[in-house]
């Protein structure tokens, strides 16, 4: 059973605590997780695992869902049985091979179109083809594929809204927040938790202070987490990031990040980091900002975090792998694993789920 209290989520009636990674693919042109083009599937998630991961971040399209189709570009003799696999055939033996290695998985709706490079900045698109009520029903689609699959934990609504989405402003057409609500009365049959981004690119919470999300009901109320995004000089380089004394840089950036959705946090609301990263070489800008955030995140009890990406093909961020999609790049580990360092343990067991404590 997955729900929330006093800000922590809970599993059965027990804190978790998230270790996640964000794996990308699903919602390109490939329909799969990158990197099988050369590697074993397996292999990845074994990675995942064997560096203290819990869970899985898994971006998809609403296309993939809705046109279901035949997935590209993997090695067939590394890959066995994938090859001319269907795109939710394939999502059904990526969740069930992350459900045997103890892995969680939230499933993120990260665009309606597949391929290309920003979503579009509402949760609909109607020039498209994707109104709000077939987003709805393609949600529902894979709520009713993978309710009852122990390791779906979570639904990520919409990814980063922005541009002309709002918060708050009682628009119909472009506040995600009452958006967010109908879209959870709707898929109320999920028994997992809902993850809401904020706007302006997922980083924004500022109004939910006056307009928390609420359902109507306390049942669905209870699983509501919000999952802001962030993000350094490597992704979007801003003003406060050129700081050099370094307590005037901390200072003001958790200035800036509390007032955005740190505040959240203090007030008992469930929080989840739902991506943030960098290249973060050692000695950048980039660097700076993603140290201070991995320590700013344990100051304010907000580890629980999906970090971005496992893939190096990530453009401004890269991966936590080198571009071969073998060799591991340590001092990002090493930085995910200081922000959160003991996450909760699941282990499969004679049919029974098998759950360690974090701290």
């Amino acid at each position: 059973k997955w729900t929330t209290d006093d800000g922590r989520i809970m599993v059965n009636g027990q804190p978790l605590v998230l270790k996640g990674v964000n794996y990308f693919g699903f919602e390109t042109e490939t329909y799969a997780p990158h990197g099988i083009w050369d590697h074993n599937l397996n292999d990845m998630l074994d990675f995942i695992k064997d560096n203290n991961f819990n869970a899985v971040r898994v971006p998809f399209s609403m296309e993939m869902v809705r046109d279901n189709p035949v997935i590209m570009n993997v090695h067939c003799h590394n890959n066995p049985n994938l090859c001319g696999t269907s795109a939710l055939r394939m999502l059904d033996i990526f969740i069930d091979r992350a459900g045997e290695r103890g892995l969680l998985i939230v499933l993120d709706n990260h665009r309606t179109q597949s391929g290309g490079y920003i979503s579009p900045p509402l949760w609909y698109n109607n020039s498209a083809g994707y109104p709000e009520d077939e987003v709805i029903r393609l949600w529902k689609h894979l709520v009713m594929r993978y309710k009852n699959q122990w390791n779906v934990f979570a639904i990520d609504l919409k990814n980063e809204p922005h541009d002309a989405a709002t918060w708050g402003r009682s628009n119909r057409n472009t506040d995600w927040n009452q958006a967010a609500e109908r879209m959870i009365n709707a898929l109320h049959e999920f028994p997992g938790l809902f993850f809401v981004g904020g706007i302006e690119w997922g980083g924004r919470f500022e109004n939910a202070a006056q307009y928390p999300i609420e359902t109507g009901h306390a049942h669905l109320n209870e699983r509501v987490v919000y999952s802001p995004h962030c993000y350094g000089p490597d992704v979007y380089d801003r003003s406060e990031f050129h700081v050099e004394n370094m307590h005037e840089y901390a200072k003001n950036l958790d200035r800036i990040y509390t007032a955005k959705y740190g505040f959240l946090a203090e007030k008992g609301y469930p929080v989840v980091i739902g991506e943030w990263g960098g290249k973060a070489k050692p000695g950048t800008r980039d660097a700076k900002w993603n140290n201070w955030f991995a320590d700013w995140i344990r100051d304010k009890c907000m580890t629980n975090n999906f970090y971005w990406a496992i893939n190096p093909n990530s453009g401004h961020t890269g991966g936590l792998l080198e571009d071969d999609w073998k060799t591991p790049i340590q001092h990002k580990l090493d930085l995910v694993s200081r922000a959160q360092p003991n996450p909760t343990k699941f282990k499969t067991h004679n049919n029974k789920i098998c759950i360690t404590k974090g701290t």
